[in-house]
């Protein structure tokens, strides 16, 4: 996965019939820069590695709004449904990277005014929406996981009645499942380059359940640290998703025991 990202090779796979060895110039351009931006942080120690996470969100940003603005995307692509105020999306469990759930933890425990938010977290006992939804909007959007930056449906019918569950309005065709494919592909290839270089230095990053990692995580000013030595810092039961290979050990042997476990 080396493809340089330029607004080139985004047409060429928003136009393409099929995506050459399964993927696409905008995921693979995501992917290398997260993945190189969180490799070169590996000497540095944890804190690094963490606050690469935020360099990161900023970065696949830019990607995703030189993206927006090719042809392709602006003229070919149909309009998503998504806006302030909706707020549909944020009615189921969200993955996230376990890096992803540290930063955020670190940015609301020093972020002013955030303790209200903290406390909404703290008391959380499952359930859905997300705790940050407030006022049908997402009270932490600049800090949101990579996985709900990609989410743009194109029919909010669709979203009221797959994520939260509702009766979609009796009018007019059935709820459309489409969505735009390259925000998805911008953000998803983030998640995979955010987690790669620790998985091929041995270290473990699991995909885990964000809300409730996120609590077990809120009240440890040591979690970073812990997680860097190798403790489970996360519930078993938030560990929820297989999305990364097994962790490369040194040596070259695999430790299965640090997959996560997938839906």
């Amino acid at each position: 996965m080396n493809t340089p990202f330029d607004a080139a090779a985004a047409l060429r796979s928003m136009t393409s019939t099929a995506s050459e060895g399964g993927t696409s110039p905008i995921r693979d351009a995501s992917f290398e820069a997260v993945r190189t931006l969180v490799g070169a942080t590996l000497s540095k120690g944890p804190e690094a590695v963490i606050a690469a996470v935020g360099e990161a969100q900023a970065q696949v940003e830019r990607l995703w709004t030189q993206v927006r603005a090719t042809p392709a995307f602006a003229l070919g692509t149909p309009k998503a449904a998504c806006g302030k105020g909706c707020g549909w999306c944020c009615h189921q469990r969200v993955g996230a990277t376990a890096t992803e759930v540290l930063y955020i933890a670190q940015a609301l425990r020093s972020r002013p005014g955030a303790a209200p938010l903290v406390e909404r977290l703290k008391s959380w006992n499952g359930g859905r929406p997300c705790v940050f939804l407030v006022d049908n909007a997402c009270s932490i959007y600049d800090l949101r996981p990579m996985k709900c930056r990609g989410v743009y449906q194109v029919d909010v019918r669709w979203c009221m009645s797959t994520f939260a569950k509702l009766d979609a309005p009796l009018f007019g065709p059935a709820p459309s499942p489409e969505f735009q494919l390259a925000p998805k592909d911008v953000f998803d290839g983030a998640v995979f380059g955010l987690a790669h270089p620790l998985h091929m230095a041995g270290r473990d990053c699991p995909g885990v359940d964000f809300i409730p990692a996120l609590k077990a995580v809120i009240d440890r000013s040591d979690a970073v640290q812990a997680w860097w030595r190798g403790d489970q810092v996360f519930p078993a039961e938030a560990r929820l998703h297989d999305w990364f290979p097994p962790v490369q050990r040194p040596g070259g042997g695999k430790d299965r025991k640090a997959r996560g476990h997938g839906r």
